[in-house]
């Protein structure tokens, strides 16, 4: 039996010393596992503390982006009123200025209006007048081409030569007579 035991012994030895080998290994395997668990949850870590902060990074620049465009519509929307306010005004100038060349083109018209009539009334009555004095120029002359014929026929009777008579000139120099010159035809 001394040999049996010492064998148990020995093996339990081997088994021992096998036993703790295997359990340092393990033990340095379960430190080398702990320790990449560690960086594990180094990087999970990181990975949260990079994700959240993308997030709020994220959000910060979608709150910008959103003031921005709060700001800028607002200049638009200004922009766009403060042109919409000169087209109104501009709208109303030419209007204004429309009606006020309607109201100078009725004063013109009826300035010339009033003109021409005056002028067309001026010219009838120098008409009638000269067609007045025409005639009365007609019956002068009648007068004295009878007066004329008259002293001529006496002259003749009396055997002596008309003289030239001025008014004779006058009305044939006054355009006034026939083609000929007289009505009767003398020259």
């Amino acid at each position: 039996m001394g040999g049996s035991t010492i064998s148990v012994v020995r093996d339990n030895q081997q088994t021992t010393s096998h036993s703790t080998s295997d359990s340092d290994e393990l033990r340095g395997r379960i430190d080398e596992l702990e320790g990449e668990l560690e960086q594990y949850r180094e990087h999970e870590e990181l990975v949260i503390k990079t994700l959240i902060s993308a997030t709020s990074h994220a959000t910060a620049i979608r709150e910008s982006a959103r003031r921005e465009a709060e700001l800028t519509l607002r200049k638009a929307r200004a922009e766009a009123e403060k042109r919409k306010a000169g087209a109104e005004r501009e709208r109303d100038d030419a209007r204004n200025e429309l009606l006020r060349l309607r109201r100078i083109t009725e004063q013109m018209r009826s300035g010339l209006s009033a003109f021409l009539t005056a002028q067309v009334e001026e010219l009838r009555l120098e008409t009638e007048e000269e067609a007045l004095a025409s005639g009365q120029n007609q019956g002068l002359e009648a007068a004295l081409g009878s007066a004329l014929e008259g002293q001529t026929a006496r002259a003749a009777e009396s055997g002596r030569e008309p003289a030239s008579h001025p008014r004779a000139e006058v009305r044939d120099g006054g355009g006034h007579g026939s083609s000929s010159g007289s009505p009767d035809g003398l020259p």
